[in-house]
């Protein structure tokens, strides 16, 4: 499937209550997909974080730190979830973006385009460990 395909699929599907464009071409592909929804203009960020953060051009020029210091900015203080396309250019590779937390949504078998995903709520799985059946024992305690 084309990586603009891809892309159009994951914003109809999550319909987010607003996007922050991090480039004039992510600016450009939300207008059209999303006509009602608010798209913040990649040199205009919003006062207030975002639903969804996109890029469609953004990492297509930076080194593989400043790609990182993108990133993180930008789920730290944009958005809690972020869909990406990562040229065949990038200075990322999916181990790096799979090490930040994203998911591999889709390769473009025409031109490598990868389309990378990132959402706070999901992007850690919680261990079968880390429940209070395996901390809080109350039958141990001494009354």
């Amino acid at each position: 499937m084309p990586w603009r395909d891809q892309i159009q699929r994951h914003l109809l599907e999550q319909r987010p209550e607003s996007v922050c464009a991090l480039d004039e071409a992510a600016y450009r592909m939300a207008q059209a997909i999303l006509p009602a929804t608010p798209v913040s203009r990649p040199d205009n960020p919003p006062n207030t974080p975002c639903t969804l953060a996109l890029g469609i051009d953004v990492l297509s020029h930076l080194n593989a730190q400043q790609a990182h210091r993108l990133i993180n900015h930008t789920r730290l203080y944009v958005a809690p979830r972020i869909l990406l396309a990562a040229q065949p250019d990038c200075a990322l590779d999916a181990a790096a973006f799979r090490a930040l937390g994203f998911m591999l949504s889709a390769t473009d078998p025409t031109d490598a385009t990868r389309v990378f995903h990132y959402d706070l709520d999901t992007y850690k799985t919680v261990p079968d460990w880390l429940n209070a059946r395996y901390w809080a024992h109350p039958e141990r305690w001494n009354t």
